[in-house]
């Protein structure tokens, strides 16, 4: 008897999905080691027997867990399994022919796979023998528990047939899967429903109604739907597996028509209405099949994937932040109830072998792939003009996959979060319009181009006059009031693409079609707008309209234009009110040149010469934002647009005197779309993600739907570009990379907006400081969050959110009295003298928190002197950059040089360096979970104060570095302070520092 002490199970906070390999694992890793510590709790099991470590209860688990051992390579977990089978006695349970004595050999013969031992097996053969020559002689049905020396209910069809085909594979006998094959014939021939392709738990159900429903068990049916693959795997081609293969391939449709809008299934499949309750174990073993369906070929990924992953973040969503299962099925034979508090053994293994296979498939995501790459002509990434087109298609089949006839409307699956939803017809709209970026690009090149059984060109043409239609679900009323609202934005980009293709989306509509197209255009063109790149909507819309005779508003046109302009600080920069982010690129550059190559130049030169000259003045410097590899910086709202940020590079193709590194924007803009398109977090759903490389929610706005990635799209604009212009015939370079300094820091201010670009030879890498300061508004969109409060911004080490304990990267945060812990989001710019970047900051919730701070960026990372004058009391902590788990573990140092502790961390990608010199009272590697973009666990280092006003004010003088993995770091770099004098009395008025290379900083705040 198992017994030891009842377990106290509280309900605790769930975990975030898990959506990445690593991620998988984590959770998994979390649940295997809290059922491990909780192996021998009271689980209040009816039945004595049910509690022993060879019963079918811990059987299960065993099934899964056996799975994690293998994919956690580390024999701990095959050293605790080997253990309860020494325990075991390597015996099966005691009814000799009962199946659930039986599947606890699923044990003994896996470690007998490892481990190569003949007595792991001995007793589990004999048994298997014995039965095979002294078959039962009971009828095939249940009775009431009276004869179950024959697999007469479904559940036995988990236990024993899995230790049949395995020991007829380990031992070459097929009299094994002989006798199996003919024993599973006749429980299905009892017990499956060909109408519902589903099976009865035992005959006493076969007739019994519920609300007049037939009473299909879930996890009942989860035990058969999870013992094909295990049968499956061990079978050679032949009649058996083609008929275990046929059994499962009529199940799996079945199952997946069942699943419920929350992701789970109901324990009575059929009557989702009766039992809304969640529950796990019948959830994980449909959730295992079906995506061992996929991830051997059995099942269609398009059709399945969502089902799966739905299925996979609801039971995740009942884990709770220690590792308890949740919401599974007490030990029961029909559907009952379940509750978050309570878990069970065969619930976890049902889990474990889940996550194995949600594992290998979020290992296999399909991402684009570059056919016939060219490396002579791109070396470093191989891409031609026809890859950028392949890629156009790979995105579009994507969206594509939710359209069956021409009047869809293309609605995807919303994710979780603050995204809204995508089904109203302004949000459909949307959808048309940002998707028609890239169909444009490609239809000028191929009028006919067929997407999914789709001609483009007659889809996006009946769409344009369905939104004129007052009948159809996709109607947009003509604008009333002054509000244009979402709708002047989807009319600015289908401006856009009518001047792309107007041969193909325009012409070939009648004039009334076209005159009713045009005023709908106009009545929100011609009106009031934003105060921010908005402007260029109304602009390209009212132009497309006059340039195809239509009368417009040209002297609002004329003053939208101005107003623009007036957003130009100089330097390739705009502001888009009130902050820089790549507004000023994906929006204000590249509208710019692109109305006027389609229409300035014609109809308003000065205005397009002026446009133009800001965006020759972005040339030089832009590409430097990008690290070495092409990869962009994570910044500012609306991140989710990605790669929309080298979109200017082909548009510069528009500039009839630009003379640029042609191969060096070519090789950007490549890598840059590869950067997601090839990351297996990109897609989910067929659909780009809301986030970063993944569904990241504190990089959502709250105006974003599944369809707004797709501005993206613009990125694809490029392609009207003749084939022969040297952007796409010229090699790929580095441009102006291999010319950089190896020695400092490769720093260019921008004098007119105050921006500070760096570029860091050493990781290939780019980073920016900016300032903005925007006090917390709700109808703002996050521009007084981490998109725009960090210290910097770095192409190498996207930013990590602020936790609630505090956890902090790239930026301080201030725990008050009274307060939770605050983040800082008001900055503003000071100078920049000398190599020095002043800024000051101060906290909205208390102006008394204030900072001076100064920036000095070196050759391998940055020098922070800072001077916190703050007149209240607070704990203060300030964070480096994070690094997210990726394939290996995270090595964690801290090394004593010259008396000084220092903080050393790498994720097998980068290491990363903090040398708290003066100011700090500790520091410390801080674990994150779902804060990073990259991988749903991460680290960073922070080191912390508690400051107190009454001392004066604090100087905190900090090292922060990084380099690539693998590379050693020296004393010498870990030693970087030679000396820090102050100028005045204290360093409170100021200092010099000298560093061991014999650089020399003056810092002077004002």
């Amino acid at each position: 008897m198992l017994l030891v002490s009842a377990a106290v199970i509280k309900p605790a906070l769930a975990l975030p999905p898990a959506r990445t390999p690593e991620e998988v694992k984590a959770v998994m890793q979390k649940v295997a080691d809290w059922q491990i510590e909780h192996l021998r709790d009271d689980y209040n099991r009816y039945h004595d027997a049910d509690n022993r470590l060879v019963a079918w209860t811990y059987g299960a688990l065993y099934v899964g867990m056996l799975k994690w051992a293998e994919m956690a390579n580390d024999d701990t977990y095959y050293e605790f399994l080997k253990s309860i089978a020494e325990e075991n006695e390597w015996d099966l349970g005691r009814s000799r022919y009962h199946a659930d004595e039986q599947v606890v050999g699923q044990l003994y013969l896996e470690l007998y796979r490892k481990y190569g031992d003949p007595k792991m097996i001995e007793k589990v053969q004999r048994r298997t023998e014995w039965i095979r020559d002294n078959p039962s002689e009971q009828p095939m049905r249940l009775n009431r528990y009276k004869f179950t020396q024959r697999w007469t209910w479904c559940d036995a069809l988990f236990m024993a047939p899995p230790v049949w085909a395995k020991l007829s594979n380990i031992t070459g006998d097929p009299s094994f899967r002989d006798w199996m094959f003919e024993e599973y014939k006749a429980t299905t021939d009892h017990l499956y429903d060909p109408e519902e392709n589903l099976f009865f738990r035992d005959e006493h159900y076969i007739d019994r109604r519920d609300h007049d429903r037939k009473v299909f068990w879930s996890r009942g049916n989860g035990w058969v739907f999870g013992s094909l693959p295990l049968i499956i795997d061990e079978l050679p081609d032949g009649e058996q597996r083609s008929y275990y293969t046929n059994l499962f391939m009529e199940m799996a449709p079945a199952i997946a028509d069942l699943q419920t809008e929350q992701g789970h299934w109901a324990m009575s499949l059929l009557a989702a209405d009766i039992y809304p309750t969640p529950e796990t174990s019948g959830t994980a073993f449909f959730t295992y099949g079906l995506a061992w369906g996929i991830n051997n070929g059995l099942l269609d990924r398009q059709t399945y994937e969502p089902v799966v992953m739905k299925a996979w973040d609801s039971l995740v969503s009942h884990v709770s932040n220690d590792g308890m299962l949740g919401y599974v099925q007490p030990v029961g034979a029909a559907p009952g109830k379940a509750w978050a508090d309570k878990t069970e053994v065969y619930g976890v293994g049902a889990f474990l072998a889940a996550g194995s296979e949600v594992y290998i498939l979020m290992n296999n995501k399909p991402v684009f792939e570059i056919k016939n790459p060219d490396f002579e002509l791109s070396p470093y990434t191989g891409m031609t003009r026809q890859n950028w087109k392949d890629a156009g298609v790979y995105l579009l089949e994507g969206a594509f996959g939710y359209v069956e006839s021409i009047e869809d409307s293309m609605l995807f699956p919303k994710l979780p979060g603050k995204s809204r939803q995508s089904a109203d017809a302004v949000a459909r709209l949307e959808t048309l319009c940002r998707t028609l970026f890239i169909a444009a690009a490609l239809m000028r090149d191929d009028p006919d181009l067929t997407i999914n059984g789709i001609k483009l060109a007659d889809y996006y043409r009946y769409h344009l006059n369905a939104i004129c239609d007052p009948e159809s679900p996709t109607y947009i009323k003509n604008k009333t009031g002054d509000w244009p609202g979402q709708t002047l934005v989807e009319f600015g980009a289908l401006s856009m693409s009518l001047f792309v293709a107007p041969e193909v989306l325009w012409d070939p509509l009648t004039k009334q079609q076209r005159d009713a197209l045009a005023e709908k255009i106009n009545s929100y063109a011609d009106g009031p707008t934003v105060d921010s790149n908005w402007k260029f909507f109304n602009i390209i819309a009212l132009s497309f309209l006059k340039s195809r005779g239509y009368e417009v508003n040209e002297k609002l046109l004329e003053e939208y234009l101005q107003k623009s302009l007036r957003h130009y600080r100089g330097e390739g920069w705009y502001n888009d009110n009130p902050c820089y982010d790549y507004y000023s690129v994906w929006g204000f550059q590249m509208y710019g040149i692109f109305w006027s190559h389609y229409f300035g130049n014609e109809f308003y030169p000065e205005y397009a010469k002026q446009l133009t000259n800001n965006f020759k003045e972005m040339l030089p410097d832009f590409p430097l934002m990008f690290a070495r590899n092409g990869e962009m910086i994570m910044w500012g709202r609306s991140i989710s647009y990605r790669f929309a940020a080298s979109c200017v590079f082909p548009l510069a193709t528009y500039v009839e005197d630009a003379d640029p590194d042609w191969g060096w924007l070519r090789h950007i803009a490549s890598a840059n779309m590869l950067q997601f398109l090839q990351h297996p977090d990109f897609m989910e759903d067929g659909v780009p993600t809301l986030g970063f490389y993944r569904h990241f929610e504190p990089a959502v706005q709250e105006y974003l739907t599944r369809g707004s990635v797709y501005w993206m799209g613009k990125f694809w604009l490029g392609l009207a570009t003749p084939p022969d212009h040297p952007f796409w015939t010229s090699v790929e370079t580095e441009g102006k990379w291999p010319e950089l300094s190896k020695h400092n820091a490769n720093a260019k201010f921008f004098k007119d907006s105050d921006i500070l670009l760096t570029d860091f030879t050493n990781i290939g890498g780019s980073e920016i400081r900016a300032w903005c300061h925007v006090k917390k508004n709700p109808h703002d969109h996050g521009r007084d969050s981490e998109n725009y409060n960090r210290l910097a911004y770095s192409s190498n080490f996207p930013w990590q959110a602020d936790g609630s304990n505090g956890e902090v990267s790239m930026a301080y945060r201030f725990k008050l009295a009274g307060h939770d812990w605050l983040s800082s989001n008001l900055y503003r710019f000071k100078k920049y003298e000398n190599g020095v970047y002043y800024r000051d900051l101060t906290l909205e919730e208390d102006e008394g928190v204030q900072f001076s701070l100064a920036d000095i960026p070196l050759r391998n990372g940055m020098l922070r002197v800072d001077l916190n004058r703050s007149k209240v009391p607070m704990n203060v902590r300030l964070g480096h950059y994070a690094l997210p788990l990726l394939d290996e573990p995270m090595v964690q140092e801290v090394r004593n040089i010259a008396g000084r502790e220092i903080y050393l961390m790498s994720n097998g990608k980068y290491q990363l360096a903090l040398i708290p010199v003066l100011g700090w009272e500790k520091a410390d590697f801080i674990d994150s979970e779902g804060l990073h973009p990259e991988s749903m666990f991460s680290t960073v280092i922070n080191t912390s104060d508690n400051f107190d006003p009454k001392s004066g004010a604090a100087c905190y003088i900090t090292f922060m570095l990084s380099k690539p993995a693998g590379e050693p770091w020296s004393d010498d770099e870990l030693n970087p302070l030679a000396n820090v004098k102050s100028i005045g009395d204290t360093l409170k008025d100021g200092c010099q520092i000298t560093l061991t290379d014999g650089s020399e900083y003056s810092v002077q705040w004002e």
